[in-house]
């Protein structure tokens, strides 16, 4: 696929409300509810953002349509969320939706890189471990001594990031080794909690 055709922004738009409506689903003894509020608590964390945002510029087919179509995945899924909560609470959260905007604006340099990290062999080697370092970082919980699975959702996210920008053997555990660099950083200097 070359382009991002008007259904395929029409499913962004989808998702965005079913991510907003899977945050209302109150947890009750049913095991129906509790599936749908264990995937509302995945969709409203980053990973499983990031993840959906790399398998889609990674297999993009050019550099452009990679930055394109991530713009518009994440401009489908903020307008439909916050425009349903606004609906749904009756009030706008400014400041989660001009963090979540900044955020889209970044999107398509973020998604040049992943493209990149996909498809040019010489940048396979250090590239891959940016994404794969974010996704690592929100898995785990890391000290100057210790190391601990934090959320095992975002790990298994991790080793799928792994499978996608697979060239080779000495690739990959370039990679890793990179993201683990990566996640301690983003650890230290992040202002944010995830």
């Amino acid at each position: 696929m070359n382009k991002l055709k008007t259904s395929d922004f029409v499913i962004c738009l989808v998702l965005g409300a079913i991510s907003k409506y899977l945050d209302t689903i109150a947890v009750d003894e049913s095991w129906w509810a509790n599936i749908l509020h264990y995937f509302g608590n995945l969709f409203t964390r980053l990973g499983i953002w990031i993840l959906i945002a790399t398998i889609i510029a990674a297999y993009s087919k050019t550099l452009l349509r990679a930055a394109i179509n991530t713009f518009l995945f994440f401009l489908g899924m903020l307008i439909s969320y916050y425009l349903y909560s606004a609906y749904l609470f009756g009030f706008f959260p400014t400041r989660y939706f001009m963090f979540w905007g900044s955020i889209a604006l970044v999107s398509p340099i973020l998604a040049i890189i992943v493209w990149k990290a996909k498809n040019r062999v010489y940048l396979a080697f250090v590239l891959p471990a940016l994404p794969m370092g974010l996704l690592l970082y929100l898995s785990l919980g890391m000290g100057l001594f210790y190391v601990y699975l934090s959320y095992i959702e975002e790990f298994i996210m991790y080793v799928v990031l792994c499978v996608i920008f697979y060239k080779g053997p000495r690739q990959m555990a370039a990679s890793v080794v990179f993201s683990f660099v990566i996640a301690f950083i983003i650890n230290q200097v992040s202002p944010f909690y995830f």
